[in-house]
């Protein structure tokens, strides 16, 4: 350490009292750069400084010294020069610990200067190139940090299944009325294929306090569809884009605390609109709202209530008004291990024997947490619906279905804090008019946070 020492005080008198190539010639490069690492290690950063100057003289590329540069201004309180130091490093670095520094430093520039979305991309950038699993966890833990402090949230979703329903299609086509058979547009039967889906959910705080928070919510999606050879061949006259789907909704949401001895209150107002084919299908306005009852650290209980109008576009007697209640139970069990169950009641107002009546649910989900190098989840849902207006055929129309879901999560995949998930769904619809049967199961992949 005192060799090391000495090699700092002769390159701080050099690098003061003569120009920078004589000062590199009393020694080598990397023994300027080691210097300079320590100088900034132990927090001299006068000598850092003068020592990662003299590198730059040299080279101005000198990334090892663009890293020493970011460290000595994050130390001076000048974030912006931080930034621009460490990104050039960034750049120009090869070994991942190394990048790794270059990144946190920027992010954490970018932070102090209140760009909290840069300093979120940055972060995911360390994620990528973190050296061992500790400085994921850092990542992680500085992340959810700057994800506080940010007023604008935003989440991402991106997947890409095949499935044999892509249009929610019935098994059957032929319906009995009055004793005569009748054939739907082979269009309106089950027909298979591929779904891409994309979407963007923001939330942007325009105001908090100690009681109250209140939320701009955005969202757009889009599903896009391609028909496999078999469905083609059934429906010859059908393509893929007439099942093209896409929602866009724009809201506000407050959140206060009512009783803060019980949780949050919630409540939300959303304005929707929705297209299909290509074309306009529907817009909407709906109102939630949710009260949490949190008993303890691993018990809480959820009860809500949503009412929304909808209209059809061009389509008036399918518009529909309809209120629905809802009640769940949630435990946490730590390690990333929940279960939850809940029951749904919901009642639709409509001219329309398609839409109008009541429908009652229950649904139940499981997370394992981390099991080996998976994070498995289930969910289960089961329903009844009954169209009290369906006057069509003998009996009536009563709707029964099942849900099942399974995802499973690899934690130790990881790119840019993304982390792959595969996604089995399977719905089964039986109803008391055979047009209305249903049969879907698909496999999907997406990318989820890991933060």
């Amino acid at each position: 350490m005192r060799a090391l020492m000495s090699i700092v005080t002769a390159l701080m008198v050099c690098a003061t009292a003569v120009p920078a190539q004589e000062a590199t010639r009393s020694a080598s490069v990397a023994e300027v750069r080691l210097a300079a690492r320590a100088a900034a290690l132990q927090g001299d950063f006068r000598a850092a400084d003068a020592l990662s100057s003299t590198l730059l003289a040299r080279d101005p590329n000198d990334a090892e010294a663009l890293l020493i540069r970011a460290v000595v201004a994050r130390a001076a309180g000048q974030p912006a020069a931080s930034v621009e130091a460490a990104t050039k490093a960034y750049g120009l670095l090869d070994e991942d610990g190394k990048r790794f520094d270059a990144a946190m430093l920027a992010a954490e520039g970018h932070a102090r200067q209140e760009q909290f979305t840069r300093s979120q991309l940055w972060l995911r950038r360390a994620d990528q190139v973190a050296p061992n699993a500790q400085a994921n966890q850092l990542v992680a833990r500085t992340y959810s940090q700057v994800a506080a402090r940010n007023p604008l949230s935003l989440q991402l979703s991106f997947s890409l299944q095949p499935t044999n329903n892509v249009n929610n299609g019935a098994e059957t086509t032929v319906i009995e009325i009055g004793g005569l058979p009748f054939t739907l547009d082979d269009s309106g039967q089950q027909l298979g294929g591929y779904e891409a889906s994309t979407g963007v959910s923001l939330s942007y705080r325009l105001a908090e306090d100690q009681t109250h928070r209140t939320d701009f919510l955005g969202e757009l999606y889009f599903r896009k569809v391609w028909l496999d050879s078999d469905a083609k061949t059934e429906a010859p006259d059908a393509e893929g884009s007439d099942f093209d789907y896409g929602v866009a909704i724009i809201g506000l949401r407050e959140t206060r605390l009512v009783w803060p001895d019980l949780g949050p209150t919630q409540v939300t107002g959303l304005l929707g609109q929705s297209w299909y084919g290509g074309d306009e299908q529907a817009r909407w306005i709906e109102l939630q709202g949710a009260q949490l009852f949190k008993r303890s650290d691993t018990l809480a209980f959820r009860l809500g209530a949503t009412v929304r109008d909808e209209t059809r576009i061009g389509d008036a007697i399918n518009d529909s008004l309809s209120l629905g209640l809802s009640g769940d139970v949630i435990f946490a069990g730590g390690e990333g291990r929940t279960t939850s169950f809940g029951a749904t009641i919901k009642s639709y107002n409509s001219d329309s024997a398609t839409i109008d009546g009541m429908a009652y649910g229950l649904k139940a989900s499981h997370s394992f947490g981390t099991i080996g190098s998976v994070q498995p989840s289930i969910r289960a849902a089961i329903e009844t619906r009954d169209f009290e207006k369906w006057s069509s055929t003998p009996g009536g129309r009563r709707d029964d279905s099942l849900s099942l879901g399974v995802n499973l999560v690899f934690p130790e995949v990881s790119y840019y804090g993304f982390l792959p998930q595969l996604s089995l769904n399977a719905r089964r619809v039986w109803s008391d008019v055979d047009i209305y049967d249903r049969n879907q199961f698909s496999v999907g992949f997406t990318a989820v946070s890991r933060f």
